[in-house]
């Protein structure tokens, strides 16, 4: 779900508690859809900081099996962390399809920065 008109990601993330997390302790988790039946989504590749310090995490999103995915970039600030999972709350995943695949160029960002990272309850 996307933040309410008029407010910004980070301005809906600031309401999520943010919390201090390890880079490297949400490299390879599941994500997850914030439904009830918990779609998979994919699972977290890498996290990277644009050149205006956006902090992006990528996901290897989507396929069967691993057949057909591909790389996208979603800003941290548009997922949460659900116990081991995380979930992306602020897009649906036909937006998420249409996103672009993620080709590099920016900076990794190294395993033991601590970034924020919203929390949230069990959809059902």
């Amino acid at each position: 779900m996307p933040p309410p008109d008029g407010m910004s990601l980070a301005q809906s993330t600031a309401m999520r508690f943010p919390q201090p997390v390890r880079v490297g302790d949400l490299l390879h988790r599941d994500v997850l859809q914030p439904v009830v039946t918990q779609n998979w989504l994919g699972t977290v590749e890498q996290v990277v900081r644009d050149a205006d310090g956006t902090v992006r995490v990528i996901i290897k999103y989507d396929g069967f099996f691993g057949f057909g995915s591909r790389l996208i970039a979603v800003p941290v600030d548009a997922m949460v962390l659900l116990g081991p999972v995380m979930e992306v709350v602020a897009y649906t995943p036909d937006q998420l399809n249409a996103f672009p695949t993620y080709s590099g160029g920016e900076t990794s960002v190294p395993a033991d920065t601590v970034i924020k990272v919203g929390l949230a309850k069990p959809s059902h």
